[in-house]
């Protein structure tokens, strides 16, 4: 592991609790985190001295935090590949994945992944290389993912995963003229019965699940969409655009129709905003749109060659 994002310092607040391991759970150390900081090399200093969970604290105290290191797992093996890196620090990694690459392995295959790729990229930076995937992207769709460095810095991401604190915006191109041209998409989404690879509308076991959507241009029979994620289900934005009568050009899988001009679905996550989990910052990352939707939006308007 990377030595500084092993690290964490607080100060001691007012309203911050005063023994040691109840500050930690109410900073959102999970019982298995303090397991391994009391058992696989943790260490807690108060005021530059060593102490124990038990330390009761005072307003003022420094608390230095030194993370046990982490042994990555051997189930995901590294390979080699280009990594675009749109933000990096000592707790976060934030990628732009490329369209036709799954985000993680799946079940007996070993076909590189980006989870692979991002694994040879740590080890490359001779930094911690456990992978803690924070957002995942569908193989053909391109754009932002997520990786936390260490797995304290992807359990507090998971805690605002779907709140204000982690925005998560995409850009679609879809069949005909969506109207009204915003709204709210607020359908449960539940697992497809005759395929269980593909989502549906499921109104009585579907999860709840919300899209909203602005239209951002419209062509003659197909408009450029907006798109904010305030819940995160499988095949959301697909599902949602095919339930509403719009599906995501390219998108043979949810459309039932090939498309020429796009060789897959026309989606990409182009922007997240995201209240950094340590620091507290915002953070304001995109993602410019990837040259097949380029092309394809330049078809749509009757460019010449698009």
């Amino acid at each position: 592991m990377n030595p500084n994002n092993r690290f964490l310092k607080f100060t001691i607040g007012d309203d911050d609790k005063k023994i040691v391991r109840k500050f930690l759970v109410q900073h959102k150390f999970s019982s298995s985190q303090l397991h391994n900081l009391k058992n696989k090399g943790g260490q807690i200093f108060v005021n530059h001295k060593k102490r124990h969970f038990n330390y009761p604290l005072k307003k003022g105290d420094q608390i230095l935090i030194v993370l046990n290191s982490e042994e990555p797992s051997d189930l995901i093996e590294p390979m080699s590949g280009k990594v675009d890196v749109v933000f990096e620090d000592n707790y976060l990694l934030v990628i732009n994945k490329p369209p036709g690459i799954a985000s993680l392995p799946a079940k007996a295959k070993d076909s590189k992944t980006m989870a692979n790729v991002v694994k040879s990229y740590l080890i490359d930076k001779k930094e911690n290389s456990s992978i803690h995937l924070v957002t995942r992207l569908d193989r053909n769709t391109s754009g932002l993912m997520v990786f936390a460095k260490t797995s304290y810095a992807h359990s507090l991401l998971d805690r605002i995963l779907h709140t204000e604190d982690f925005q998560k915006f995409y850009l679609a191109m879809v069949y005909g003229q969506v109207s009204p041209e915003k709204g709210l998409i607020d359908l449960p989404i539940g697992i497809d019965p005759k395929a269980f690879y593909m989502r549906n509308i499921d109104h009585n076991l579907g999860k709840p699940s919300k899209t909203l959507y602005e239209t951002v241009e419209k062509f003659d029979d197909a408009s450029l969409l907006k798109l904010k994620l305030l819940t995160g289900r499988t095949h959301q934005i697909r599902v949602h655009l095919t339930a509403i009568g719009h599906p995501i050009i390219g998108d043979d899988m949810y459309s039932k129709k090939d498309d020429s001009r796009m060789g897959r679905q026309a989606l990409h996550c182009y922007r997240l905003n995201i209240v950094h989990p340590v620091t507290k910052k915002l953070l304001k990352l995109t993602a410019p749109l990837p040259k097949d939707m380029v092309m394809l939006k330049g078809v749509l308007r009757g460019e010449k060659n698009g």
